[in-house]
């Protein structure tokens, strides 16, 4: 099977050393509710659970089972039980996303923008009806 257009960006950028350096940097100045969030954070694994998780949502958005389950965990992880993330939040974490997308991709138009907009809204979402 053919990888959809954000996976094969996704895996652009993924080969950019800054990428995720740079998604934080975008994320965390992208509202005043963010950054105290991850006051305690270990980046290092926060990164690696980051670029696991695209990952998953890649899987997910081309209709992959093994991503909508990685995606249930990290729905129940998030939820009102345990970390408690604002599903209004994911809002933040998308446009970050793809600020970060357009700086790291060299083949970033306006119809793949529109893509990953599509791929992370739907993966959010199912992220956020867990909550």
């Amino acid at each position: 099977m053919e990888q959809s257009a954000v996976t094969q960006s996704f895996g652009r950028c993924s080969v950019n050393p800054k990428f995720l350096d740079r998604f934080y940097e975008i994320f965390l100045a992208s509202s005043p509710a963010i950054a105290p969030m991850f006051r305690n954070t270990d980046f290092a694994k926060q990164k690696v659970a980051l670029r696991s998780g695209l990952t998953l949502m890649m899987m997910y958005n081309e209709g992959n089972k093994v991503g909508q389950q990685g995606l249930d965990r990290i729905g129940q992880s998030h939820n009102r039980q345990h970390l408690k993330i604002d599903p209004s939040l994911y809002t933040y974490w998308i446009d970050s996303l793809i600020k970060t997308v357009k700086e790291c991709d060299p083949k970033c138009d306006a119809a793949l923008e529109a893509e990953w907009r599509t791929a992370l809204k739907k993966g959010a979402k199912h992220i956020a009806d867990q909550f």
